[in-house]
């Protein structure tokens, strides 16, 4: 319970019946051992400031990168960058085992372990942001879940563990191996679908587990499972092969295999991972075994999908409340994705709405409880659930509806405004507008030259920038007026900039109502199974392409959204500044008329919208085309040049557009895996494996996700096509430079950052870019190094992984950034539509001579 009681507003757990809420993981039995607790320890209330931002000050970071912290006494102070000095202090458990303290929110906690010998040991930690064990970073457990094991290897002596207590709490204990432990533990942390009784299942049903590798070298392993009951004992199915780093964790995908129909019994199943030897796959050769069983609902029951998400391969879940048509309906139903609020799994949401004759309600993850807040990978997690569940299910195409609560509530701000065509209506409740209205988005001090550019970055997160995207959509907003989580200000705040515009939309306060309520009308809960949200969507359809005679619509990046219907924006004047379009289509003219904003590259869709003719006739800002040529591929690109319209070839996809656009965090999106680097010094090599491994691990736990993390000298191009790549250290250091990166004119090597026909000179510059993969009109790789190792440990706790916390093409930035935040950020930028220096967008924040 008492992890509850620590999450800020904007994370606060809805309370639903148990019943509601719980994902039924199965627990993985553990042999009993003896543990090490945490009952006392040194607590140094924060030092520092972080939010949704690239930048953060940390005092006691600069000590640690500088070498000059020791472990610490009782009384040491630390200066933080206001001049105060901050002492460290004793800190006892209470009887729960839990550190707590009223200043202790960002705070940091140190550890002493002595061992009389060297061991190995799982370190079960809660609370933590993250964990340096013995000086080597690993990922923490801020909201608390209590699955992260982190193996750790004791020295004979003292053993220091320093964590970052994100939430204001930590609880934490050693789990002894003893003298012979396991190479590889299964971990707690289940993906399962739910099968369905009366179904033949597809032949390739797969859930995922975490291991978590307790040596200190990469294993190589392959799931093997046996069907125990009701499947026969010698029925054997393997997976695929993937690799666990040395001391760390992976997800794993594991095959489920179900013969014939289901039937109305428990599906019981026997895990092996096995080490291969060579082409070998023997039960001889198994590292660990567990069992596990995959539960089996009716078929008007909610139930969790799974399916392999395009962004990581990783398998992912959603819930599922599917449509109970009546016998005399021969209508197809609709699909309504619904997004959850924090803390709340996908099925614990699909089980909070009572059946629907006539639609089915699908509930995307966030890839985890508290995930991305709906934006950048949570985003794109709705996506593909939305595609899934629109290629497996019958449904009408033209009924498709979004909705969702809390954080979902902002989730449906948000996705709505992204994809205004992909939505008939859109209905959050206790909505959030956008991390700048409800909780701290980035902000960066106005006397620093790059901080537009920063500011600018941040746009996807601004929600009424995108505003009037809503103009396609019927708009329902619910709140409750005494909400004292999400105020209800926000929800007032979205009505009172709709109606200036807005000729669908409708609102309500619920008289008394808290965050979460139910008046119990129906078997849902009715602050999310609201009855006049689903009569709106009763009466909203999708429009076919052809039926649309106008599109207002606005982006920010390409990359994120594009489309509406049938015009594209394509690419920018000013990167992640709003652009606009607002265009009238007279079909039976063959015409288009309209203006832009922002816009240098424009599409439209002619095939399927109007008669193919001859051409068609364009006027755009007032500028007359005059006949175009129907274009053999059934779209128009126009181009702004020089001030004036005209008619071209498709763009290459070399050129920046919506398939690859930049924004750092993009490069992630495309089955990436993390290269690091092996040619450097051995304290560059080591932190280069640390860091790829660590972000590994945050990716899992923020993400539910599972990344390949390779060696360069082992990294083969061809054997990952089209995939992103995140490289570690710069171009000496790690080998796979130049096998993905040709010709940037922004580079990081040792001593020498460059950008562009500039040279910055200095050994402890960090550097963060992305840029196209030589080999791929598709794959970006981001670069995640410096130009030294001073440099490279600068990058460590940079949150790329945060939802909210944007970055440009391009920062760099020094070991000034943690005393004096944007400040000391050095350069930072967009590249060019060519993915040039030349004609970018970029801001120098200091003098460079």
């Amino acid at each position: 319970m008492f992890r509850y009681a620590t999450i800020p507003l904007l994370c606060l757990l809805v309370f639903l019946p148990s019943s509601r809420l719980a994902q039924d993981k199965p627990e993985t039995p553990e042999p009993e051992s003896a543990t090490i607790q945490l009952t006392e320890c040194l607590v140094l209330p924060s030092v520092g400031k972080y939010g949704r931002s690239p930048v953060h000050i940390d005092a006691l970071e600069a000590l640690i990168l500088e070498g000059k912290f020791s472990n610490p006494k009782p009384g040491d102070a630390v200066v933080n960058s206001d001049g105060e000095s901050i002492a460290w202090q004793s800190a006892t458990a209470g009887d729960d085992g839990w550190i707590r303290g009223d200043d202790y929110r960002g705070a940091n906690a140190f550890w002493v372990v002595p061992s009389d010998k060297e061991q190995t040991v799982l370190l079960h930690a809660r609370g933590h942001s993250w964990v340096y064990a013995n000086g080597i970073p690993h990922a923490g457990d801020p909201y608390g879940f209590g699955y992260v094991r982190t193996p750790v290897r004791l020295k004979k002596g003292d053993n220091t563990f320093l964590f970052g207590m994100g939430r204001g709490s930590l609880k934490a204990e050693l789990q002894l191996l003893g003298d012979a432990p396991p190479r590889l533990v299964f971990g707690r942390d289940w993906t399962l679908p739910d099968l369905v009784v009366g179904q033949q299942p597809a032949k390739q049903m797969f859930g995922a587990v975490d291991v978590i590798n307790t040596t200190e070298s990469t294993l190589e392993i392959v799931p093997l499972v046996v069907g125990v009951s009701p499947l026969k004992m010698n029925e054997r199915y393997t997976g695929v092969r993937v690799s666990v780093p040395a001391m760390s964790c992976r997800k794993v995908e594991v095959p489920i295999p179900v013969q014939g129909e289901v039937i109305n019994a428990e599906y019981e199943y026997e895990l092996s991972m096995i080490e291969p030897k060579g082409e070998s796959i023997h039960l001889d050769n198994s590292l660990a075994t567990t069992s596990f069983t995959v539960k089996v609902v009716d078929p008007t029951q909610a139930r969790r999908v799974t399916f392999r998400s395009d962004i990581d391969g990783s398998v992912q879940y959603y819930g599922l409340r599917p449509a109970v048509p009546l016998g005399n309906d021969s209508a197809k139903p609709g699909i309504v994705l619904s997004l959850h609020g924090a803390g709340v799994e996908g099925i614990g949401q699909a089980r909070a709405y009572s059946p629907k004759s006539w639609c089915h309600i699908v509930c995307p993850t966030n890839r985890r409880p508290f995930g991305f807040d709906w934006e950048d990978w949570g985003r794109l997690d709705a996506l593909e659930v939305l595609a899934h569940a629109k290629s497996t299910l019958e449904h009408d195409p033209t009924k498709v509806w979004l909705t969702g609560h809390s954080m979902g509530g902002h989730g449906t701000w948000t996705v709505g405004a992204h994809f205004p065509d992909k939505f008939a209506a859109v209905a959050p409740s206790a909505g959030w507008e956008s991390f700048f209205s409800y909780v701290s988005g980035s902000t960066f001090p106005e006397q620093y030259s790059i901080s537009e550019l920063l500011t600018r970055s941040t746009n996807p997160s601004r929600t009424l920038l995108h505003k009037y995207n809503y103009k396609s959509q019927g708009v329902y907003i619910l709140h409750g007026d005494a909400d004292d989580n999400v105020p209800v200000t926000e929800a007032r705040r979205m009505r009172d900039e709709l109606k200036q515009f807005h000729t669908d939309l409708q609102y309500f306060e619920q008289p008394g109502a808290g965050h979460w309520w139910d008046d119990g009308h129906d078997d849902g809960a009715d602050c999310l199974d609201w009855q006049p949200i689903f009569d709106m969507f009763a009466h909203r359809r999708l429009p076919q392409m052809n039926e649309v005679q106008s599109v207002d619509f606005t982006t920010v990046c390409p990359e994120h959204s594009a489309s509406s219907h049938w015009a594209r924006i394509e690419m920018q004047e000013k990167q992640l500044a709003p652009s606009r379009i607002q265009i009238q289509l007279f079909p039976n003219k063959g015409r288009f008329e309209g203006t832009t904003e922002n816009v240098t590259r424009l599409r439209l869709q002619l095939d399927g919208v109007i008669t193919q003719r001859e051409s068609v006739s364009i006027q755009l800002d007032s500028q007359e085309l005059g006949e175009c040529a129907w274009p053999t591929d059934g779209a128009l690109t126009l181009r702004m040049s020089e001030g004036k319209w005209q008619a071209e070839a498709s763009a290459s996809l070399k050129l920046k557009g919506p398939h690859r656009c930049g924004w750092l965090k993009n490069g992630m999106n495309h089955r990436f895996v993390l290269v690091y680097g092996t040619n450097g010094s051995a304290a560059e090599n080591e932190w280069s494996f640390n860091k790829a491994r660590f972000d590994a691990e945050q990716w899992w736990y923020r993400g539910n996700g599972a990344v390949e993390v390779v060696a360069d000298k082992d990294f083969r191009a061809a054997a990952y096509p089209d995939r992103g790549v995140v490289l570690y250290g710069n171009r000496v250091t790690n080998l796979a430079f130049d096998l993905l990166i040709q010709g940037s004119p922004v580079e990081a090597k040792p001593k020498q950052a460059v950008i562009g026909d500039k040279a910055v000179v200095r050994g402890d510059l960090a550097m963060l870019y992305t840029y196209p993969r030589v080999d791929s009109d598709l794959a970006s790789v981001v670069v995640v190094g410096g130009t030294g190792i001073k440099g490279m440990r600068l990058t460590d706790r940079v949150a790329y992984f945060t939802s909210g916390a944007s970055f440009p093409d391009v920062l760099v930035f020094g070991p000034e950034m943690l005393k004096d935040g944007t400040g000391g950020l050095l350069v930072g930028g967009y590249f060019s539509e060519d993915w040039e220096v030349s004609g970018g967008d970029w801001v120098w924040n200091k003098t460079i001579k």
